[in-house]
């Protein structure tokens, strides 16, 4: 455990992780006698590990020429070429010439569909797929540029798109006397956006003989290369052929190692530290016959929004609980660094946790992964926990029969048409939360129920946006607390909004609901603004007894989200309180400002559309940056922009971007 911590700079990458220079000279100021590069930024650069031996320290991790000769994507296709040949490579460019011109002509020569991938990084960063010719160029300037911004590299190698693989990487070690091992394949073959989202091992798709096969060809690509330390060999799998190809080697410890650690009984990063302390693997006898046992799986629980094209989120993480599922649930592993407010910001990845299972096998690892996730509390930043539950329990995803489309193929199951009674309960604990905080803040009257009238006008409203989509309102009546023994009766309903009438009641409240006294704190100033309250709410909703953890967001006095956990389905639903107050010119301009208006901290990386200009709907205003995944603005409709934002401005949430005003006849 780390004991000591030096500012390296801002969170802009090129000024602090990706800055070699700094990074070296903390570890003097540290005293350290070894470097360990991490998952990303610089731990592939061969110039940054030459800087780290250079300066008489160690590098955990493989020699520079190692990194020269393979981390390179277009220089591990030249090196398997001249030394390796029986190991199957796709067919593609990893040409020098990296003009525009010769990459549209080459992906030509490919056919389509092509991939467009950055040589110098991973982790889908830099990686377009690309369909069609009329936007090739335009991906190809996408790919370079995010490329350049995450990796210092805007190089790119392009390969024909398989639409149906899976993606198998093996796990290598060697040392510095020539001794490679494997430990084995993972299965990744679950991704969006060309990122993983689950990983297990073993692989479905592997029989003993295929898996032999794989496995020998990423040890003789170890041993061709003399490689020292952990690598990992990716490799694309046609199951039908059996047929196998050589995708890239990374030159690094992968996120997903935990589960590799988990069958194996190993800890790599320990292996990591004895290789560059000079350990000959051969003479350990640790690699030499591992004794594999169970299966295991790992996800990657994110700040985004599956939901909206897995666009990623930011915001302060109210309540993190993974103890829960660790305590009770054998063979469970969290790896991550937050807590309780904790924020994500858009700097680095979306990434919150690592959650890792392993169990005897794969039928029961799914089942204990679906618990885990449910049993996991996350509120306050909208994640992809739901979606990961999904998966889990999916009957593709159970019985091992998907490939990288399976987040298409599955699309209806995995992203259900929304339904109020998915969410019911979470909106009544959300009404609750509500009254109990306005009936905490009354000062005068405290023994006057809110809302109370001498005669009865009509039933109370609430009105709640769920998720960012569908509007609902919630008629109810306070039978306030008849026995007083701090149990308060409430009748409800809950309404879509296009089914309500101005002003008329809904002729029954058939949802039956007793609130307990919970404590949930009080609004109170922080150096963030003001901090809502937050806390545990029990309540029996028709007979059932009912607990949530509910936490809510202050943006103004006005403009609150609150955020309710469901402990029976166990993620977070996000609920915007509308204002009821707002008049129908507000909400006309709300409708022509939101769409343009940041939802989140970004960086513009580009203005598609000068100011003044005349645009189509669907027209590309901008194209934003946050969380290092590039999203473009889109015109909701014809009119005239407006451009109020610069190329390269870092810009703060609810910040209005850009409008389009309608043409002036």
């Amino acid at each position: 455990m780390a004991d000591e911590a030096y500012h390296i700079g801002s969170s802009i990458a090129s000024e602090s992780y990706l800055n070699g220079t700094k990074l070296i000279e903390v570890a003097k100021r540290s005293g350290a006698d070894a470097l360990h590069p991490g998952y990303g930024f610089l731990s592939e650069n061969a110039d940054f590990a030459d800087q780290v031996i250079d300066a008489g320290i160690n590098f955990i991790g493989p020699r520079p020429e190692n990194i020269r000769a393979i981390g390179d994507k277009i220089a591990a296709k030249v090196f398997i070429q001249e030394h390796a040949n029986t190991i199957p490579l796709i067919p593609g460019y990893n040409g020098q010439d990296q003009s525009v011109e010769t990459l549209e002509k080459e992906a030509k020569r490919i056919e389509f569909p092509i991939l467009l991938k950055a040589s110098a990084g991973g982790g889908g960063k830099g990686m377009r797929a690309v369909y069609e010719t009329s936007k090739l160029r335009e991906e190809i300037e996408a790919a370079q540029g995010e490329s350049l911004r995450a990796f210092g590299s805007d190089k790119l190698l392009i390969e024909k798109y398989f639409e149906s693989i899976r993606h198998v990487e093996i796990q290598i070690f060697g040392d510095k006397y020539g001794n490679v091992y494997h430990i084995n394949e993972r299965d990744c073959s679950v991704q969006r956006r060309h990122q993983k989202v689950v990983e297990e091992t073993p692989s479905p798709a592997l029989d003993t003989e295929l898996r032999a096969s794989m496995t020998t060809a990423a040890v003789e690509l170890g041993r061709k290369l003399g490689y020292v330390g952990a690598g990992t060999a990716e490799f694309i799998l046609d199951e039908k052929t059996k047929k196998f190809y050589f995708l890239e080697l990374n030159t690094r410890l992968q996120v997903e190692h935990p589960i590799t650690e988990a069958i194996s009984g190993l800890d790599l990063v320990e292996l990591q530290l004895l290789v560059a302390q000079g350990a000959n693997l051969k003479d350990l006898g640790i690699l030499e016959n591992i004794k594999f046992q169970g299966h295991a799986i790992e996800v990657r629980l994110c700040a985004e929004d599956p939901e909206n094209d897995f666009s990623p989120r930011t915001g302060i993480i109210h309540k993190w609980s993974p103890a829960d599922a660790s305590k009770f649930i054998p063979g469970v592993r969290f790896d991550t660094g937050v807590e309780d407010g904790s924020e994500i910001s858009i700097f680095y990845d979306s990434m919150v946790a690592k959650v890792i299972v392993h169990a005897p096998t794969r039928e029961e690892a799914v089942r204990r992964m679906s618990a885990v996730l449910a049993r996991t509390v996350i509120v306050g930043v909208t994640t992809n926990q739901k979606f990961l539950i999904s998966i889990m329990n999916n009957p593709r995803f159970q019985s091992g029969t998907f490939d990288t489309n399976f987040i298409v193929q599955e699309k209806e199951r995995l992203f259900p048409a929304p339904q109020i009674s998915h969410v019911q309960n979470s909106l009544v604990a959300a009404l609750l939360f509500d009254w109990s905080i306005r009936r905490s803040q009354q000062v005068h009257l405290k023994n006057i129920q809110t809302g109370w009238r001498n005669i009865k006008w009509r039933n109370k409203r609430i009105n709640f946006i769920i998720n960012r989509g569908h509007e609902v309102q919630i008629q109810y009546d306070y039978l306030g607390d008849p026995n007083n023994d701090k149990r308060h009766l409430f009748k409800a309903n809950v309404i879509p909004k296009e089914e309500t009438k101005q002003a008329e009641d809904v002729p029954e409240l058939p949802i039956s609901i007793v609130l307990f006294e919970n404590d949930l704190g009080k609004e109170v100033a922080g150096p963030r603004g003001i901090q809502g309250c937050r806390g545990l709410l029990r309540c029996t909703i028709d007979g059932a007894q009912q607990h949530f953890y509910v936490a809510e967001d202050v943006q103004d006095v006005d403009d609150k989200c609150i955020f309710v956990h469901d402990f029976v389905r166990g993620h977070q639903v996000e609920l915007l309180k509308v204002d009821r107050l707002k008049s129908k010119a507000a909400a006309v301009e709300d409708d022509r400002v939101t769409p343009y208006t940041s939802s989140m901290p970004c960086r513009i990386l580009k203005v598609l559309v000068p100011t003044g200009s005349e645009v189509k709907k669907n027209t590309p205003l901008l194209s934003i940056e946050s969380m290092k995944t590039e999203v473009k603005i889109l015109s909701r409709h014809d009119g005239i922009v407006t451009m109020r934002v610069e190329e390269n401005q870092l810009v703060d949430a609810r910040i209005l971007m850009c409008t389009v005003d309608d043409i002036k006849k």
